[in-house]
């Protein structure tokens, strides 16, 4: 009985002891293997370490457009590689799904490479690979498409000219059309079209030029314009607006009041003037618009007046006086040129004539912007 209890607790002391030496041994044994575990092969590190060693690849086709037969040239580069490294350019014509070896090429100490050849069918990628790292280019068969182009007026050096007169005109342009030229038009109203009036050539984005218009008006719309050409599509800019006074002959404008006598060639002292009007009593008006700053004309007696003729003239703007004479004689032309401005109309007035002689307006003109 002593003996059984005797080894009892020999077994449960021995049980105990062991229990505590595997607990010290665990608890000792788990930082030492925490930091002894190596690092995972397959790792990320591992792998990026591998990426940054790959070759990079980058290729680029001149012109990308070709036409039928022509030749493109096929320039590279692969960085990370030495010289002589073999670069397989591959071909792959437009609808198919597999890729053609097309060529192998070696580097040069700069790590670049070229490949030329002809064209002869269709549209079709390149691609230059070494081992898995490849580029690619697409190049297609005919004429590129045609690109948008812009031009515009940005300014004009007078906002009024006479008709014949010259005068600047300054714009900008696209890039796109450097060392162009672009054309500066004049709209005339009367034929319903636009003329050329002006050229200039683009340098670094802007234009100028000296133009001259004979279209007179109120409003003459300019514009610039540029006419395409290969790869580049035509245009127009914004129309400026500028205001072109040109003489009219009376002869051929309308009388609102009264009527002349005649209209045509007549001789004043020896000198025939082709587009003049004749009056002898009447009073004659004839409708400005506000649109005329001057009137000009020679004034005198018609050569087939009799010898003892006299008469007097007055000519207003409206209601106020510009010219006068009272002695109005044969053989004696006077040349009269006056301001009329804003004026509504032109009042023409003879008086004191005797021996029924024609005043004589030659070539009476007014210069207007209607």
């Amino acid at each position: 009985m002593q003996d059984r209890d005797h080894h009892n607790v020999i077994g449960g002391t021995m049980r105990i002891v062991t229990a505590l030496l595997a607990g010290l041994l665990v608890a000792g044994a788990l930082p030492a293997t925490a930091t002894a575990l190596p690092p995972d092969p397959g790792g990320g590190t591992h792998q990026a370490a591998e990426r940054s060693q790959r070759p990079r690849v980058t290729l680029t086709a001149s012109p990308e457009w070709v036409k039928k037969g022509g030749l493109v040239t096929l320039r590279g580069q692969v960085k990370g590689a030495s010289r002589g490294t073999k670069v397989t350019i591959f071909q792959k014509t437009k609808g198919k799904s597999s890729w053609n070896v097309e060529v192998v090429k070696r580097t040069n100490r700069k790590g670049r490479f070229t490949h030329r050849e002809d064209v002869k069918s269709g549209d079709r990628t390149y691609k230059a690979c070494v081992r898995r790292a490849c580029d690619r280019v697409l190049v297609r068969m005919g004429r590129p498409p045609a690109v948008d182009t812009a031009v515009a007026v940005s300014g004009l050096s007078t906002s009024a000219v006479e008709a014949g007169a010259s005068f600047d005109v300054a714009g900008s342009a696209s890039p796109n059309l450097e060392g162009r030229t672009v054309e500066v038009q004049a709209y005339d109203g009367a034929s319903s079209t636009w003329g050329a009036v002006g050229r200039a050539s683009v340098r670094n984005g802007s234009w100028a030029t000296s133009v001259v218009v004979t279209t007179a008006g109120r409003s003459v719309p300019i514009r610039a314009a540029f006419a395409g050409g290969t790869g580049l599509k035509p245009s127009t800019s914004t129309a400026a607006s500028i205001t072109v006074f040109g003489w009219y002959y009376l002869q051929d404008r309308y009388a609102v009041e009264g009527e002349w006598d005649g209209t045509g060639a007549y001789r004043i002292s020896g000198v025939t003037y082709a587009y003049s009007v004749a009056e002898d009593t009447e009073y004659i008006g004839v409708d400005l618009q506000r649109a005329c700053t001057r009137f000009a004309a020679v004034v005198g007696l018609d050569d087939t007046s009799d010898s003892d003729s006299r008469a007097s003239v007055r000519i207003l703007a409206d209601t106020v006086e510009r010219y006068s004479n009272t002695n109005l004689v044969l053989g004696t032309g006077y040349p009269v040129s006056i301001d009329i401005t804003g004026a509504l109309r032109l009042n023409v007035q003879p008086a004191d004539v005797t021996s029924s002689p024609q005043i004589v307006f030659g070539d009476a003109r007014v210069l207007c912007a209607f």
